[in-house]
């Protein structure tokens, strides 16, 4: 009786959560081709996302398409043409998004496909607002660089822009805009830069994003030979704040046999960056017997998380960093009570940001959407 109750609860978890997606919209979405004729939108196949011209959003720069040898089959849409600003030391976009208490996503995509017929490869930086952002660089021309922050934001009006370094001209394939609500992705810092975001144990091999996570944010599959994959067949619900994609939380991995601990390792090229970390849960084996997973979580070594991590089946809960950290080191152990070995979805790492001269006054930073020199 109780496995048929169970099967009931999973099923009417399909039906709201397949209503749910038909009812997704776009509402909120900026979604730029950087590059793409004047007065032109498409819908991208893949997603599903709609894609505008950059025309009303700049008033500098030269369209391009990229070099035929670069244009396969399996390329995104928006990156066959790109935004060049050979003219000024500082170009860019004005973006308005829609007023409310958001938290801004806010994602640009380049791809440089040899679109000057330089067969050099640009390095230049990427600003928000008057301050430096990230610098962009590419391994080679048909390499596929993405920039994420969150953000949020002073003034009614977004700066991005592209600073000349002296090492190329600066260009741009996409710009992306989502809004999230306030009260995820919780920080002391205003700005927050994406490291990683990993969905873990995944069986496609393949990104997930729009439409399977309304926020429309970039899933990677990751995992290593020191794990085990563990799924469901059924739905998962999402936190309401977070909105988890049932596609990722589906997912998750558990130890190797003999190991009681999953190790999460990564390194940085500055010692001294603070971390924001983002654990997404949801148990996915229906314990019989009211069996519970429960775990610790540590870092660097040391307790990270004071209590028993144990999650309900089939629903997305997360646990998070309350302040940025310099953290190298994550490691989910079971507890000695514990029946089952420990387990994670998917984890976020961002990189605190800060961005001390943005733009206080949205008139002071007019001159950002035109050349400047």
């Amino acid at each position: 009786m109780e496995i048929f109750k169970h099967l009931i609860c999973a099923f009417l978890d399909i039906v709201a959560l397949t209503v749910l997606v038909h009812a997704q919209s776009q509402s909120g979405f900026i979604s730029i081709d950087c590059g793409f004729p004047e007065n032109s939108t498409y819908t991208d196949k893949k997603t599903g996302i709609e894609y505008t011209s950059d025309v009303n959003f700049t008033e500098t720069g030269v369209s391009y398409n990229i070099s035929r040898e670069y244009k396969r089959n399996s390329l995104e849409k928006p990156f066959p043409t790109v935004r060049s600003f050979p003219k000024g030391i500082k170009n860019g976009y004005t973006l308005k998004p829609a007023r409310g208490n958001f938290r801004l996503f806010i994602r640009a995509s380049f791809m440089y496909g040899d679109y000057d017929g330089l067969n050099k490869v640009p390095r230049f930086d990427l600003l928000l607002g008057a301050d430096v952002w990230d610098s962009v660089e590419l391994a080679n021309a048909s390499t596929i660089v993405t920039k994420e922050v969150l953000h949020v934001p002073r003034t009614n009006y977004v700066y991005v822009c592209l600073l000349n370094t002296g090492l190329g001209t600066p260009f741009i394939s996409s710009l992306e805009l989502r809004l999230l609500k306030n009260s995820s992705y919780k920080t002391q810092s205003r700005s927050m830069q994406l490291y990683l975001r990993w969905d873990l144990g995944s069986k496609s091999n393949k990104p997930i994003r729009y439409k399977d996570d309304i926020y429309d944010r970039i899933w990677s599959p990751y995992t290593t030979s020191d794990w085990e994959t563990i799924s469901t067949s059924f739905q998962v619900s999402p936190d309401m704040n977070f909105q988890q994609p049932s596609a990722v939380m589906s997912t998750a991995v558990i130890p190797a046999v003999d190991n009681k601990s999953l190790t999460f390792s990564w390194n940085t090229s500055n010692s001294t960056s603070q971390h924001y970390v983002y654990m997404h849960f949801s148990e996915l084996q229906y314990q019989i017997n009211n069996q519970t997973r429960q775990m610790h979580i540590y870092a660097n070594g040391k307790s990270w998380y004071d209590h028993q991590v144990r999650f309900p089946y089939l629903v997305a809960d997360f646990v998070y960093s309350t302040r940025p950290e310099s953290i190298l080191e994550f490691s989910i152990n079971e507890t000695e009570e514990s029946p089952l070995p420990p387990m994670v979805n998917a984890i976020e790492i961002y990189q605190a940001k800060e961005f001390p001269q943005f733009l206080t006054n949205q008139q002071d930073g007019i001159f950002l959407s035109k050349q400047y020199i």
